[in-house]
């Protein structure tokens, strides 16, 4: 029987004991490049870091909310609803990788001048260590 289906859950199996702890969980939200990372051909850097973190600890789940085109205005306006559909258990590890559309040509619609942008960003870590606390931002 599982007793705690968001902490350790612990039970009998055939009459055998068990604790079975949760996944660790890596939260990547970005733009296009962290879509594209879980692309297989060219090999993607969520691919690479799943099969390093993989190779040591054997089990994990990668939660890859990459959004091509976005950039650190859009992922604002997401945010709050990723964060609602991933839940209250905070990932091992959250990353934020913006930037590449919001440094286009000034007058294009993603552009985002570099004030703004470092707020954004601000925002978007602060919303996430409000929403789990402790976790880690890269």
């Amino acid at each position: 029987k599982i007793s705690n289906m968001l902490g350790v859950n612990k039970g009998r199996v055939s009459g055998i004991p068990y604790t079975l702890a949760p996944r660790p969980n890596f939260f990547l939200f970005g733009d296009s490049i962290t879509q594209a990372g879980s692309k297989v051909d060219p090999l993607g850097w969520v691919l690479l870091l799943a099969d390093e973190y993989l190779a040591v600890n054997r089990c994990a789940e990668f939660s890859n909310r990459g959004f091509a085109g976005y950039n650190t205005r859009w992922g604002l306006l997401i945010l709050p609803q990723l964060i609602r559909e991933h839940g209250p258990v905070a990932p091992s590890l959250a990353t934020v990788f913006f930037g590449a559309n919001d440094a286009c040509r000034e007058g294009a619609r993603q552009h985002v001048p570099m004030a703004e942008y470092t707020a954004n960003l601000k925002e978007i870590v602060g919303m996430m260590r409000k929403a789990w606390p402790g976790v880690v931002v890269l």
